[in-house]
């Protein structure tokens, strides 16, 4: 059984004991989570899309950790002009452990 959820304005697609890396949520580590906003849902080769087959389904997890990803280098550059520019950044992510997918 799996399921796609949307968190963060990304889709994941998670089955129970997976751990995935999303954009910052609230919350400390040992915290538990809850996503309501399930996309699909893959139970025994049925697959449930609508939204009045999903309606009350939950993804629950566990905050694992919460630490910045990999640098993103953004570089500019304008031709002729002897313009360069490099800028750089590093986001915000949270690890989620998933522990259970409840169907209503």
């Amino acid at each position: 059984m799996y399921a796609v959820i949307q968190a963060g304005g990304k889709q994941y697609r998670v089955s129970e004991g997976d751990v995935i890396t999303v954009n910052r949520l609230k919350g400390n580590p040992g915290d538990p989570i809850e996503f309501t906003q399930v996309v699909l849902l893959e139970n025994n080769g049925q697959l449930r899309v609508k939204k009045a087959e999903i309606k009350g389904i939950k993804v629950t997890g566990k905050i694992v950790g919460q630490t910045q990803g990999k640098k993103i280098r953004v570089f500019r550059y304008r031709r002729r002009k002897n313009t360069m520019r490099t800028k750089g950044s590093r986001p915000k992510i949270t690890t989620v452990s998933i522990e259970k997918i409840l169907t209503a």
